[in-house]
């Protein structure tokens, strides 16, 4: 078999950087044409895909010609065109039954229909340079990154704290942890388009001086932290027909512990706000809010859930709640 090792350069590096026109036959030539090229650019990539044909060249025990062909600068159809030219000259002087394409990379390999039309193609050999530097530099690039992501306490809580929050959500609840993580990143985005940050700050700080100084308030902190981890993880093994379904079947089987662990919350702010009794009064009557909130939303999920269950009861709540929230913002007035 008659075998053609065409090295492609679509770009035409070798006229632009060597003055060497293609087509280019023979060893002889090839190798006068690589080396030329490499000196005036030893970092180009075509000179390598040069060498690679030659070396391909030496082990092919067939009858066979190496040869290169160029393109044009504008990369486009045009260069095509001179490749499908040049190579049609090539096979004048070679009647090969197939040929080889050495590359360095898919742009050039991207002439193969054009070659194709010529004469088959056998293989596509792509030449990959490795660089050693590149990837030294990229190494200590890298590392330096990393060392001012910890000693800086902003970049660590993103470069560091998030990754490990979801590694250990993962590790404890396997593939149901995403949705968990679905969830918390709901809550900063709500956090964030709310602009909550100074309410959640002030909540932070909180809860770090009553861990320092063990009040009373860390332990209701830490009951509302463990009935709130309750309920996401009995939340995560629940599922519905569909979305709505699923959300009101946890509203109904977990919405208690959520709805108790945002109260053991709001009473340990309570707590940490007096001897401030209206602030202490506020942090209580939102606790009510929510409670009237809970159980509209539980009537509402019940409904959902079992088409048959009473309206009139929804309503009823919703009027009771209303009416306990008015009597609650009301007495706040006679605080002082």
């Amino acid at each position: 078999m008659k075998l053609l090792i065409l090295c492609v350069d679509r770009d035409d590096d070798l006229g632009s950087k060597a003055a060497i026109r293609g087509p280019v036959i023979g060893r002889k030539d090839v190798l006068k044409a690589g080396l030329s090229l490499i000196l005036k650019d030893p970092s180009e990539t075509d000179a390598n895909a040069i060498f690679a044909g030659i070396k391909l060249y030496d082990e092919l025990k067939d009858e066979k010609e190496v040869a290169i062909v160029t393109g044009a600068r504008n990369v486009g159809y045009r260069s095509d065109l001179e490749i499908k030219r040049q190579v049609e000259g090539v096979l004048k002087k070679f009647r090969a039954d197939g040929a080889i394409i050495v590359s360095d990379g898919k742009e050039d390999e991207a002439v193969l229909p054009a070659i194709e039309s010529l004469v088959p193609v056998v293989s596509v050999h792509r030449v990959s340079v490795h660089s050693g530097e590149e990837l030294k530099g990229m190494y200590y690039t890298l590392l330096g990154f990393f060392r001012r992501a910890s000693e800086t306490p902003e970049m660590a809580k993103f470069v560091f704290g998030v990754p490990a929050l979801v590694a250990l959500t993962y590790a404890f609840l396997g593939a149901q942890g995403w949705r968990v993580l679905a969830g918390l990143l709901g809550i900063l985005l709500l956090i964030k388009g709310f602009n909550m940050e100074r309410p959640a700050g002030r909540f932070a700080g909180y809860l770090k001086q009553s861990f320092i100084n063990l009040t009373t308030s860390f332990f209701v902190y830490l009951t509302s932290l463990v009935l709130i981890i309750i309920a996401v993880v009995k939340s995560t093994g629940i599922t519905g027909a569909g979305p709505l379904e699923t959300a009101a079947l946890i509203t109904v089987k977990t919405g208690s512990l959520y709805y108790y662990g945002v109260l053991a919350a709001l009473l340990g702010l309570a707590i940490d706000s007096l001897p401030d009794r209206k602030r202490a009064f506020g942090f209580l009557s939102i606790g009510v809010g929510f409670g009237v909130l809970f159980l509209v939303l539980r009537g509402v999920s019940s409904w959902i859930l079992d088409p048959t269950y009473p309206l009139s009861y929804i309503v009823t709540t919703t009027v009771l709640g209303m009416v306990v929230a008015t009597l609650v913002k009301l007495s706040s007035k006679f605080i002082k």
